[in-house]
C-alpha cells in the first residue's frame, strides 16, 4: 500500500511590480506560516510578453531563504499573461462539456487554441427543461509563456508543481479563514496596479473582473498634490493615517459643540484635503463594483450579497471599508489574513499590518502537494 503524504510548497505570487512568497508548515495545532518574502521589482517590463530575466536574482534569493524548505513551488503569473472571460454555452446529445468549452474558446481567444493552455475553475448548470445550458469562467495562457516561466524557475533552482489562478487562491484563503455560506458575497484583492473583484459562493464563481485599479496611483496623487518629492513612504503614511476618514467623520458627526468644532477645524483641514485628492480615484473602484454587481443582478433574480471582503492593500486605505459600505449598503470588511493565521516565529513579520499584501501568496501556498 502506498503511504501518501502532503506537503506545502512555496507559493510565489509574481506580478509586474512585486514578488511575494509564502510557505506553510503543518503542526499539531494546524497550519502555521513558516516563511514570508517580499521584494519590489524596480524595472518590471509591463509591456513584454515574455518573463523578465531580472526575476532570476530575486527567485534565487527565495530559493536560498532560510525560512523556506524544499524546491517545489506553485506560482501565479503576472496578470498581463492571463486571458480570462465568461462564456455561456449549450451542449447537445453528442457533445461533452469539454467539447463545448473548446468550441467556445476558439471563438473568444485572440490566438490559436492550439497555442493555449485553458482551465475552467467554475461551471454553473443553468439548464432548463431539455436544454443543457452552462455558465463557465475560462482561464487561458499561451503555452509558450508557461514553458518560459518553467525554464526561468528551473534556472533559479525550483520545480513548478502547479500554476494557479489568482481568484482560486483568494477563494482558498477566504474559505479557510471564514465559514462561507452558499450566499453570494464579493471578494476583492487590491494590488499595486491591478485589482481583482469577484462575486462568489463557497463553490462557485458567479462573476469576476480584473481591473487596472490599484493603490499606486493613489500614492502618486498624494505625492503630486502634497508635493512630497516622490516620497512614497510618506504618501503611504498619509494614506494609512487620513485616507477617507473625512467622509466618515462628516456623515457620523453629531453632538459636537461649536467650540469643539473650532478646535477641530485645523485638524480636519488635512483630512478634507486628502479626501478630495483620493475620492475621485476611489470612485473608479466603486464603478467597478457597480459593474460586476449589476451583471450578477441581471443574471440572477432577487440576489442579495452577504458581505464585501477586501483583501490586499485595501487595508492600507483608512476607512475604505466604511466608504464602500455606505455606497452599497452591504457590510464591508478589510481583511488582514496574518491576524487570523499563526506565525512560526513572530520575527517573520514584527508589524502584522504589513501582512495585507501577502493575501494571494498565502492562498497560493495553501495548495498542498501529494507525494509518496
Amino acid at each position: 500500500m502506498f503511504n501518501l503524504k502532503n506537503r506545502y510548497p512555496i507559493g510565489i505570487d509574481i506580478n509586474d511590480e512585486n514578488i511575494y512568497a509564502a510557505q506553510f508548515q503543518k503542526t499539531q495545532q494546524g497550519i502555521t506560516i513558516r516563511g514570508l518574502f517580499h521584494r519590489k521589482l524596480d524595472d518590471g517590463n509591463t509591456d513584454s510578453t515574455e518573463p523578465d530575466d531580472a526575476l532570476i536574482p530575486v527567485l534565487k534569493e527565495i530559493a536560498k531563504h532560510r525560512r523556506f524548505r524544499g524546491k517545489s513551488v506553485v506560482i501565479h503569473l503576472p496578470a498581463r499573461h492571463i486571458f480570462s472571460f465568461p462564456i455561456t454555452f449549450e451542449i447537445d446529445a453528442e457533445e461533452t462539456i469539454e467539447d463545448a468549452i473548446v468550441r467556445e474558446c476558439r471563438r473568444h481567444l485572440s490566438f490559436p487554441l492550439e497555442e493555449a493552455i485553458i482551465d475552467y475553475p467554475s461551471i454553473i448548470d443553468i439548464s432548463s427543461g431539455k436544454n443543457k445550458k452552462f455558465n463557465a469562467i475560462i482561464i487561458a495562457v499561451r503555452r509558450e509563456q508557461i514553458q518560459q516561466y518553467n525554464l526561468l524557475l528551473k534556472r533559479a533552482g525550483f520545480s513548478i508543481e502547479a500554476i494557479d489562478f489568482k481568484l482560486s487562491s483568494l477563494l482558498r484563503l477566504h474559505n479557510y479563514l471564514f465559514s462561507t455560506k452558499d450566499i453570494p458575497l464579493i471578494l476583492c484583492n487590491i494590488g499595486h496596479n491591478q485589482s481583482l473583484i469577484a462575486v462568489v459562493t463557497k463553490n462557485r464563481i458567479l462573476a469576476q473582473r480584473n481591473t487596472s485599479w490599484g493603490i499606486k496611483p493613489l500614492l502618486d496623487r498624494l505625492e503630486t498634490n502634497l508635493e512630497l518629492s516622490g516620497n512614497s513612504e510618506q504618501a503611504l503614511g498619509i494614506l494609512k493615517k487620513y485616507g477617507l476618514y473625512y467622509d466618515h467623520h462628516i456623515r457620523s458627526e453629531s453632538g459636537v459643540s461649536e467650540e469643539e468644532n473650532e478646535d477641530q477645524e485645523d485638524a480636519m483641514e488635512i483630512y478634507r484635503s486628502v479626501f478630495q485628492i483620493l475620492a475621485p480615484y476611489v470612485d473608479g473602484l466603486i464603478h467597478e463594483f457597480y459593474q460586476i454587481t449589476g451583471y450578477v443582478r441581471s443574471e440572477m433574480q432577487k440576489v442579495k450579497f452577504e458581505e464585501i471582503y477586501m483583501y490586499g492593500q485595501g487595508s492600507l486605505i483608512k476607512f475604505l471599508d466604511q466608504y464602500i459600505k455606505r455606497k452599497f449598503d452591504i457590510p464591508t470588511k478589510c481583511i488582514n489574513p496574518i491576524i487570523k493565521l499563526s506565525l512560526a516565529d513572530n520575527r517573520l513579520l514584527p508589524d502584522t499590518s504589513e501582512g495585507t499584501p501577502f493575501a494571494l501568496a498565502l492562498g497560493l501556498a495553501m495548495r498542498k502537494v501529494t507525494w509518496l
